[in-house]
């Protein structure tokens, strides 16, 4: 079992983040001590890691250019998954993402018909490229009605 304020820096250092960078050698007899269970630690990271590598490697099947904004053509600042919130590893997994601008990145966020429109596209696009797959049954929703 590990400490949860234990950390080691950079520099291999030991740390307690409680007692906010207070270098300490072990936390045997330290009164803040609270424990992580290993299996739990195990899962956190595993889980971390496996996000970090899909967004790592992320691609679109709707556009080839991801340097540039998919609206107006600017360089893009974002990354856009359509399908946002519990479904953004869907959109990562089946590579429905924009490279956006920061500005149509917002608006995208902020105006509900404007990413209809692009949900739209998306579902057609995902028709297409993976034509035994059900939509619905992946995403809950079914945009073309």
């Amino acid at each position: 079992m590990y400490c949860k304020y234990l950390k080691q820096k950079l520099n291999k250092k030991l740390y307690c983040n409680k007692l906010k960078n207070i270098k300490i050698l072990e936390c045997s007899n330290y009164k803040y001590k609270e424990y992580l269970i290993k299996s739990n630690l195990t899962k956190l990271k595993n889980k971390t890691s496996k996000l970090i590598k899909l967004e790592r490697n992320r691609y679109s099947i709707l556009t080839n250019d991801l340097e540039h904004c998919f609206i107006c053509g600017k360089p893009k600042n974002d990354l856009h998954e359509i399908f946002f919130g519990r479904n953004r590893l869907n959109s990562i997994k089946y590579e429905l993402i924009l490279s956006l601008c920061r500005l149509d990145h917002e608006i995208i966020h902020n105006d509900l018909k404007v990413r209809e429109k692009y949900f739209i596209l998306a579902q057609k696009k995902f028709n297409e490229v993976y034509p035994d797959l059900d939509f619905v049954e992946i995403f809950g929703k079914n945009y073309l009605d």
